[in-house]
């Protein structure tokens, strides 16, 4: 009986099935976040690229008809980020960073080249996204954070800045296999353009 094999390939179904049902469930998940990361990319990049071609921003949060306005800003973003629910599960903020005169007023660019302090003249947020996770997607941008610190800011110089944040939960199929996983976790990027078609939003 000590050198009976019978039941040995049952032992080891019973091993390797799971494990292998682990990893592939792994690999599944870590796909579905680099999705996720790439999606949220995507957004920041393709949305900071659009306003950085726009001759002009309409304040207005609602309004889809013109292109150029608030409201068309967040659709797009919604959009760009599907299949998932940026407007249930994220936010976006667009900040607008100029070099302003004493009437906080942006500076025409000149030809001194001479170095400027960047300040933020305004920043942009869907109001209508106010979700259970919206709360801790606070802007990232301070005034000792608007720009890299490689980045040439001169006199007259401008820079559009968009954040875009999703909350997403990287372990949905294996967190009831395994425990001690994360949970919920913020997916956030930051995309920097300067303003190619004009010098300063109004």
């Amino acid at each position: 009986m000590l050198r009976s094999d019978r039941g040995s390939v049952s032992i080891e179904f019973v091993i390797i099935v799971p494990m292998m049902l682990i990893v592939m469930l792994g690999f599944s998940e870590l796909y579905m976040y680099m999705r996720a990361v790439s999606a949220v990319d995507r957004t920041a990049f393709t949305l900071a690229n659009t306003i950085g071609q726009m001759t002009s921003v309409i304040a207005d949060n609602n309004d889809t008809t013109e292109a150029n306005s608030y409201g068309s800003l967040w659709q797009d973003a919604i959009l760009l980020a599907a299949p998932y629910q940026l407007k249930a599960n994220g936010m976006v903020y667009v900040t607008f960073v100029c070099d302003p005169d004493a009437s906080k007023k942006c500076k025409d660019m000149d030809t001194t080249m001479t170095t400027a302090t960047p300040k933020i003249q305004w920043t942009a947020s869907p109001p209508a996204w106010t979700n259970s996770k919206s709360a801790s997607m606070a802007s990232r941008i301070s005034a000792t954070n608007l720009l890299p610190a490689s980045w040439p800011f001169r006199t007259g110089d401008s820079a559009i800045v968009v954040e875009v944040f999703l909350s997403y939960n990287p372990f949905t199929m294996t967190s009831g296999l395994l425990s001690g996983l994360p949970g919920q976790q913020t997916v956030y990027r930051r995309v920097y353009v300067r303003p190619r078609a004009m010098r300063a939003f109004y």
